[in-house]
C-alpha cells in the first residue's frame, strides 16, 4: 500500500498532460503565428509592388502624351529642339512628377550605341541649383535592362542604382511616325518601397503576435477546462478500485455533474464512467443472484447499444454555424451492437477530420473494438500533425496486446475548409466515391495500407485530392456494397455509383446518404440484414 501510494504522488510530479498540451498550443500557436505573419507580409508586399508598379504604367503613359511622337520624330542631334520648347517639356514633366510622387519621368533616344536623353523631369533642388538634365545629354551609365529595351522593343520594368539615386522604374519602348525607337520611363525611390513595406512587415508580425497572445490564452482557458474534470475523473476511478466499486456519494455527484454540465467528450467519458460502474456493480449483484442470464444479457446489450449509439455524432447539421461543409452519417447495426463506425470532428477552425471504419466481427466484441478504435481515432485527430501520424499511431495502439486478434478497416481523410484539400489514408478499406458539383461520380485512388490493429510497425501511404465546392464525398463500409437480397445477390460498388449518380445535382449530405440507403433498402427487400451498413457523406460548400 506505500509503494502504491509512492508510486501515485510520483506520477503527480511528472510532467502532466495539462504541460504537454500547453506545451503543444505553445508550439503550434508560434508556428501558426509565424506562417500568418510572414504569409500576410508576403501578400501585402505583392500588393504594395502591384500598386507601385500600377502607378509606374500610367505615369509612362502620360509621359507618352505630353512627349508625343512629332516630338520625337523632329530629334535629330544636340539642336534639332529649341532649348525653349524643351524647358517647358520639362517644366511639364517636373509638375506632373512632383504630383504623381515621382522621382522622374523621361524619355530617351539610341543614336548608335549612345542612349541620349531628350526629354525629362527635374527635381526642385536641381532647378533651384539648375543642375538640370539638358537635351540631348549622353547617358553614360544607363543600365542593361533600358539597353534590352531598346533592342527587343518589350516594356520591362528595373531595379538600379545610379549617378541620381536608386530606384524602381518602368521602361515603354515606342516606336515613332518615322519608325525609330524611343523609350518612355518612369522611376520611383526604392526609399518609397522599403517604406512602405517595412510598414506592412511591422504590421504583419504585430498581427501575428496578437493573434499568438490570443490563441494562448484561449488555449489555456480550454486546457484547464479540460485537465480539471480529467483529473477528477482519474481520481474517482481510482478510489472506486479500491472500494471495490462502492460508490462515494460525493464523489458520485461530482461525476454527475460533470455529466450533466459539459457536453463534450469530458462530460460523455464521466456519462461513460458512471454508467459504466453501475453496470459493474449490477454485474456483481447479478452473478451473486444467478439471475436468468438471457434477461441480464439482453439488458446489457441495450445499454451496450445506447452507450455506442451515444459515442457517434447523431447531430445534423453538426455545425450550423458553418456554411463551408455539410455533413450526414447514419448507422445501421445488424445485430443490437455492432462493429461500423463513423466519426467527425474539428481539429481547428480550418480542418476537418473525419473516418469510417468496419471492426471485424459483430456483436459486444465487435463493438469494445468499435469504441476503443472511435476514441483513439478522436484523441489522435486533436493531437497528430498529419492524417498519415493519426491512422499509424491508432494502428500501433490497436496493435499493442491485441489478445483478441481483431482488427479494423478504416477510411480517415483531413478536409482543410479554406481551400478544398483533402489529405488521406487508408487501411485495407474500401476508398469512397467522389461526387462532383455536376453530377460526375468518380473513385478515390486507393492508398497502400492494410487493416489496423493486425502489425503494430505496419506503414502507411497517405493520398490527396481536391474538392471543389458542391462536391461530396461519400465513404461506406462494406454493409452497402455487400447487402444481399433474398436471392443472395450482392448489391456491389456498381449500384452504389448508380445510385449516386442519379441523386439530384444540389443534393445535400442529407439527402446523398438516405438516397443511397433507400435504394439498398429496396434492393435488400424483406431479406434479413447481413451486416451492419454505415455511410458517412461530406459535402465541401466552399
Amino acid at each position: 500500500m506505500v509503494d502504491e501510494s509512492a508510486e501515485v504522488e510520483r506520477r503527480r510530479h511528472r510532467f502532466g498532460l495539462k504541460a504537454q498540451l500547453l506545451l503543444l498550443l505553445f508550439a503550434l500557436n508560434l508556428v501558426g503565428a509565424s506562417v500568418y505573419s510572414a504569409v500576410l507580409y508576403r501578400i501585402d508586399k505583392a500588393a504594395i509592388l502591384d500598386g507601385i508598379d500600377g502607378r509606374l504604367r500610367t505615369a509612362v503613359l502620360a509621359v507618352k502624351e505630353m512627349a508625343d511622337d512629332d516630338y520625337h520624330a523632329r530629334i535629330t542631334g544636340p539642336d534639332s529642339i529649341p532649348w525653349q520648347e524643351y524647358d517647358r517639356l520639362q517644366y511639364r514633366l517636373s509638375r506632373f512628377a512632383e504630383g504623381a510622387d515621382l522621382a522622374y519621368v523621361y524619355t530617351y533616344m539610341k543614336f548608335g550605341d549612345q542612349i541620349r536623353t531628350v526629354a525629362t523631369s527635374a527635381t526642385r533642388e536641381e532647378i533651384e541649383t539648375r543642375k538640370q538634365v539638358k537635351f540631348f545629354t549622353l547617358y553614360d551609365t544607363a543600365p542593361r535592362r533600358l539597353y534590352a529595351s531598346f533592342a527587343d522593343g518589350k516594356g520591362r520594368f528595373d531595379e538600379y542604382s545610379d549617378s541620381f539615386g536608386r530606384f524602381r522604374s518602368i521602361y515603354l519602348p515606342v516606336r515613332g511616325v518615322d519608325d525609330r525607337t524611343y523609350v518612355a520611363g518612369a522611376d520611383i525611390d526604392l526609399a518609397v518601397v522599403r517604406e512602405q513595406t517595412m510598414k506592412a512587415l511591422k504590421t504583419s508580425i504585430l498581427i501575428g503576435a496578437g493573434m499568438f497572445a490570443l490563441s494562448m490564452a484561449l488555449g489555456w482557458l480550454l486546457v484547464d477546462r479540460i485537465v480539471q474534470p480529467l483529473a477528477r475523473l482519474t481520481l474517482f476511478t481510482r478510489n472506486m478500485g479500491q472500494r471495490n466499486f462502492q460508490p462515494d456519494e460525493t464523489e458520485a455527484a461530482a461525476m454527475q455533474r460533470i455529466g450533466v454540465t459539459r457536453s463534450d467528450e469530458v462530460g460523455s467519458l464521466a456519462e461513460a464512467m458512471t454508467a459504466m460502474i453501475a453496470r459493474l456493480q449490477r454485474y456483481l449483484i447479478d452473478m451473486e443472484q444467478a439471475t436468468a442470464a438471457r434477461e441480464r444479457v439482453e439488458g446489457e446489450l441495450s445499454a451496450a447499444r445506447d452507450i455506442q449509439v451515444g459515442m457517434l455524432p447523431r447531430r445534423f447539421p453538426p455545425f450550423p454555424a458553418r456554411t463551408d461543409v455539410d455533413i450526414f452519417a447514419l448507422l445501421e447495426s445488424a445485430k443490437q451492437v455492432g462493429g461500423d463506425l463513423y466519426d467527425y470532428v474539428l481539429v481547428d477552425e480550418h480542418r476537418l477530420f473525419f473516418v469510417v471504419g468496419d471492426v471485424s466481427g459483430k456483436g459486444v466484441p465487435a463493438a469494445l473494438f468499435m469504441a476503443m478504435t472511435t476514441t483513439l481515432f478522436k484523441a489522435t485527430a486533436l493531437t497528430a500533425m498529419t492524417i498519415g501520424e493519426v491512422i499509424a499511431r491508432v494502428n500501433a495502439e490497436l496493435s499493442r496486446d491485441n489478445a483478441a486478434q481483431m482488427f479494423v478497416t478504416a477510411f480517415a481523410g483531413v478536409l482543410d475548409l479554406r481551400t478544398g484539400r483533402v489529405d488521406y489514408a487508408v487501411g485495407g478499406h474500401e476508398p469512397p466515391f467522389l461526387r462532383r458539383a455536376d453530377g460526375a461520380i468518380t473513385r478515390l485512388p486507393k492508398a497502400r495500407g492494410i487493416a489496423l490493429g493486425v502489425f503494430e510497425e505496419a506503414e502507411f501511404e497517405t493520398a490527396s485530392c481536391q474538392l471543389a465546392p458542391g462536391d461530396a464525398l461519400i465513404l461506406f463500409t462494406d454493409g452497402v456494397s455487400e447487402a444481399t437480397n433474398a436471392a443472395e445477390d450482392l448489391y456491389t460498388i456498381a449500384r452504389i455509383e448508380t445510385a449516386l449518380s442519379t441523386a439530384l445535382p444540389d443534393s445535400s449530405a442529407r439527402g446523398i446518404a438516405q438516397g443511397l440507403a433507400e435504394d439498398v433498402r429496396v434492393f435488400v427487400g424483406e431479406a434479413p440484414q447481413a451486416d451492419d451498413v454505415a455511410i458517412l457523406v461530406v459535402r465541401y460548400e466552399g
